[in-house]
């Protein structure tokens, strides 16, 4: 519900503005801006390019101090498949706003590292009915799965 309505407030941004899709850097100066509304939208679309480049400002966009935006971030590191966000991500297990705990969830189990397993066992115990639930069934569904690791290149292979 909670990212319907994410989607929901960018498309209306998109509409209202009447703009041409953005280019990602323009986008990422997008993050910036003070308005809230134009930096979900921003985060929004580049979740939508599938944009790498993001996941440096998106980290940082967990600890702004808006909850919208923190959720936002939390729930993009996870669509992004960000791998390196994991420990992040843990971190906003013990955030205030339940919707950030939410989307850190949903996004650990995206991810299926390591690391996520641990900010889940951590979480299967909040306070919000929610959160612990799904926290839940993501620790029972990556049992099953093998986690994936960080892929590192072999000594002498280019990086892509």
């Amino acid at each position: 519900l909670l990212f319907l309505s994410l989607h929901q407030a960018a498309t209306f941004a998109m509409v209202k503005r009447k703009r041409q899709p953005r280019d990602v850097m323009a986008l990422l100066g997008d993050l910036a801006s003070s308005a809230t509304f134009i930096r979900r939208s921003a985060i929004i679309e580049l979740v939508e390019k599938g944009a790498p480049e993001a996941s440096g400002p998106l980290k940082s966009l967990l600890h702004d101090r808006e909850a919208a935006i923190r959720a936002c971030a939390a729930w993009a590191l996870g669509e992004l498949k960000v791998d390196d966000a994991a420990g992040a991500l843990v971190q906003s297990l013990k955030d205030m706003d339940v919707d950030v705990r939410r989307a850190a969830v949903l996004s650990l189990v995206a991810l299926a590292r390591p690391e996520s397993m641990e900010g889940l066992q951590s979480a299967s115990v909040d306070s919000d009915r929610w959160v612990a639930e799904g926290a839940r069934r993501g620790l029972a569904r990556l049992q099953k799965l093998p986690l994936r690791r960080r892929r590192t290149p072999r000594p002498g292979t280019p990086l892509a």
